[in-house]
């Protein structure tokens, strides 16, 4: 992450006006499940967020956290800085614990991970229930840097601009511990979370190189950013990165 923070922060560039850019009608709801490879009830909630993926209108990204390794299987996707993502979401949803697997979706509410109702029910309060739903542009100039645009609204209060990359599929021959002698298939496993501004209301647009968009290896990758407050809370924005035919060659 630290590598990632370094590449972006060297490229920042912040505007009173936005740029013409491409966007989008509305913003996915986005659906973070907490997740671990060493948790025997979590595949059936991987499988569920390789569904939700398929929808347009839904960004589903896979934290896996840490604290099921010592239970005799380490899982490699698994960090402490997810771990603590998803604590935070318990101050500010007042969860009294953190369990997996666990759904929090739009930021505004969580539910076990494999109760397709309960998701389901909460994706379509997510839509009906946003009071900002920013929209956030992208562009990609000659130079294939990437500028996003966060839009001027109604907000009192400090945004965290997060940049995502995940691993699009993957999947793991479990050796040892509660998943022992499974195969387990992942979908949008989350590889970097990086914030790389703030956003208190006003127009504003970030540029990034592509070296800060890449992901380092030969698997597909996705990318996404989501403007959320300070501290976690109901997502107030997001945006997929849809490669054009220059940068997908790159």
């Amino acid at each position: 992450m630290r590598k990632l923070f370094l590449a972006a922060a060297s490229a920042l560039v912040l505007m009173t006006g936005a740029p013409a850019v491409a966007k989008a009608d509305s913003s996915p709801v986005v659906v973070e499940l907490f997740t671990s490879e060493g948790c025997s009830s979590c595949p059936p909630a991987d499988l569920l967020l390789g569904e939700l993926r398929q929808h347009d209108d839904v960004l589903a990204l896979a934290f896996h956290v840490d604290y099921w390794d010592y239970l005799g299987w380490t899982d490699r996707f698994a960090t402490k800085d997810f771990t603590n993502r998803q604590r935070s979401y318990a101050r500010s949803l007042g969860s009294p614990m953190v369990y997996t697997p666990q759904m929090v979706v739009d930021g505004a509410e969580h539910v076990v991970g494999s109760a397709r109702g309960q998701v389901m029910e909460a994706i379509a309060d997510a839509k009906k229930n946003k009071t900002i739903d920013l929209n956030i542009g992208l562009t990609w100039s000659e130079r294939k840097a990437l500028t996003v645009s966060i839009p001027a609204a109604d907000y009192d209060g400090e945004a965290t601009i997060w940049f995502v990359r995940y691993r699009l599929d993957d999947q793991t021959d479990v050796l040892s511990g509660e998943n022992a002698g499974r195969t387990l298939y992942h979908a949008n496993v989350v590889e970097e979370l990086t914030a790389i501004g703030m956003w208190n209301g006003e127009a504003m647009a970030i540029s990034l190189p592509w070296e800060a968009l890449a992901a380092d290896g030969d698997h597909d990758f996705g990318c996404a950013i989501i403007v959320q407050p300070e501290g976690l809370g109901p997502i107030l924005g997001a945006r997929e990165i849809v490669w054009g035919p220059e940068q997908a060659g790159t």
